[in-house]
């Protein structure tokens, strides 16, 4: 065996310790090492291997752009007061990176029909039925639950009787961010399952 040939044992090992590490990251730069490896083994042998060559190239530029993509998402991420308080209220099973992507649909406006989700930051929020108080929401519940499993309208009114900062999410606007995100639609079912059961358990009460 010449020396030249251990470069393919190193590089082949490279792309096992590639395939066997479970974060995204090391596993790109596992796969540039050992493209990068294998190069001169093309170069050095006695006819050029100029395919392998310029593949090898064309498979480094792509994972050293998507590493560079990477480490943008994972700079870390700093929320304001706001969004600080609601992602302590109710939204810890995201990282914080996903919930300021999530919060980037969201449209602050009081006074519109019931097609959307929102979320209060401050104060409390009655629900009424036919005129009749069954209920508050607390900062950390979601409003419009119903409609957004169902598609129909609120059965109940709910209101705010005090000063409130709230948040609030378009349905359309939701499920097109959830249809770009499908990582994140379990992790969200999982939030409206917990907010409806928690309801259900202040309404049994």
């Amino acid at each position: 065996m010449h020396a030249i040939d251990y470069l393919v044992h190193f590089s082949n090992i490279l792309m096992l310790a590639a395939y066997s590490v479970r974060d995204i990251l090391w596993l790109r730069w596992f796969a540039v090492a050992a493209a990068l490896t294998n190069i001169p083994y093309f170069l050095l042998q006695g006819t050029v291997l100029w395919p392998p060559v310029l593949w090898a190239l064309v498979f480094t530029a792509i994972n050293l752009y998507q590493i560079a993509r990477l480490y943008l998402e994972r700079r870390p991420v700093v929320l304001s007061q706001d969004e600080q308080k609601l992602y302590d209220l109710g939204f810890r099973s995201l990282r914080p990176r996903e919930f300021v992507s999530l919060s980037l649909v969201r449209v602050i406006t009081e006074g519109e029909p019931v097609s959307s989700l929102s979320i209060p930051i401050t104060g409390t929020a009655d629900v009424h039925s036919r005129g009749e108080r069954i209920g508050a929401l607390t900062p950390g519940h979601i409003i419009g639950t119903a409609l957004a499993l169902t598609g129909e309208p609120s059965p109940v009114e709910v209101t705010f009787t005090e000063p409130a900062r709230y948040m609030r999410w378009s349905l359309p606007n939701l499920r097109r961010f959830m249809d770009t995100r499908p990582d994140l639609r379990m992790t969200l079912q999982g939030l409206v399952n917990r907010d409806l059961a928690e309801k259900l358990n202040l309404v049994v009460k």
